[in-house]
């Protein structure tokens, strides 16, 4: 595994965590970079952040919502569902 694969893993592994303490977190790219990775993480290439949303987005983790005017945000793909019992 390449080093920028490792470290896209490693940001998509503390998203992961984020929304599992916050499930109703939702943020911007660069605000989950800030706010939501750890100290070691926080200051990589906001594309990195992105390419980690996508790919944890492909896996039903997070949903993407676009506004006009605003940035994109992302939140957890849980996040206002019902559970069924």
């Amino acid at each position: 595994m390449a080093s920028d694969d490792r470290v896209t893993r490693s940001i998509a592994d503390e998203i992961e965590r984020y929304l599992q303490r916050h499930p109703g977190a939702a943020d911007s790219a660069d605000g989950i970079r800030t706010w939501w990775l750890s100290a070691e993480l926080s200051g990589v290439e906001l594309s990195a952040v992105v390419e980690a949303l996508e790919q944890l987005e492909a896996r039903g983790v997070v949903v993407r919502t676009e506004l006009k005017g605003m940035a994109t945000s992302f939140s957890s793909a849980l996040r206002g569902r019902k559970s069924v019992q």
